[in-house]
This record gives C-alpha cells, structure tokens and sequence, in this order.
C-alpha cells in the first residue's frame, strides 16, 4: 500500500485529486490491475526520480489514471479538466497562473499511441514544475 500511495506522486494532478477524490486509492488499484503494472515496478521509476525509460505498462497506467479522472478523452489530454480539478485544491490557488502555463505547455504533448501520450504528458507537466517540487502533497489526502 505504500508504494501505492508513493506512486501518487506521479503527476500533480494525481496529487489534486487524492486530495479531491476520496475514491482515487480504488482507481489506482483498478488502473495497475487493467494495466498489469505492479507496485514493485512503479515503487522502481518513482524510486529512481522518474528518470528511468518507462515501460508500456507504466504508460498505459498513467492514461488509465488520467481517463478515470476525465484529464484524457479519446487519447487527447484534456487540459481544461486538469485545470477545473486543480483550480478545487486549496494548495493551488494561489498558483494557478504558473500552472495553466505549464498545462498549456504540455497539452499538444503527442506520442506514438494513446499510453504514450499520457506519459510524455506526465513527464512534460513533471519538467514544468507541475508538481511543485511538493511530492509530499499526494500524501496529504
């Protein structure tokens, strides 16, 4: 379970909505399950600073969390959404400038597929700062 909760980390909208969403340890679990990703293997990327090449596991996890949040329809990002769940935190608010031009930075982010998508998505809002440097606020929920 810690792993899992670590594994919030991974995008700050992640964070967002464990603070918003009572329901988000669920769709964490249901995602690593539909996706086959295990805690072993994400506890790994997320221990090694994100740095790591991501595999097509890891991927298509972050597209079913973005998915089951509504921050990702029909393979396109949906940066408004992101926006509309992070303007509801109250750790935000006083941020939301530099965070909608980091949204708006990453949000024509394409990849090869869907997965891949999601994740040069993740990893370009983490490039951004988009996590503000505060992954403790994923655990604060």
């Amino acid at each position: 379970m810690k792993a899992t909760l670590f594994s919030a980390t991974l995008v700050l909208l992640m964070a967002a909505v464990v603070q918003c969403d009572p329901n988000f340890p669920q769709l964490m679990k249901q995602c690593m399950e539909e996706t086959k990703m295990s805690e072993a293997e994400l506890k790994d990327f997320m221990t090694g600073g994100m740095k790591s090449t991501a595999n097509e596991n890891l991927k298509c996890y972050s597209k079913c969390l973005m998915e089951k949040q509504g921050h990702m329809v029909n393979g396109q990002f949906n940066s408004d959404a992101l926006l509309n769940t992070l303007k509801n935190v109250p750790q935000m608010k006083d941020k939301m400038d530099e965070i909608t031009s980091g949204v708006n930075a990453c949000k024509d982010m394409k990849g090869t597929n869907d997965c891949d998508t999601a994740f040069k998505v993740t990893m370009c809002l983490k490039e951004h700062k988009m996590m503000g440097g505060h992954p403790a606020v994923a655990q604060q929920g």
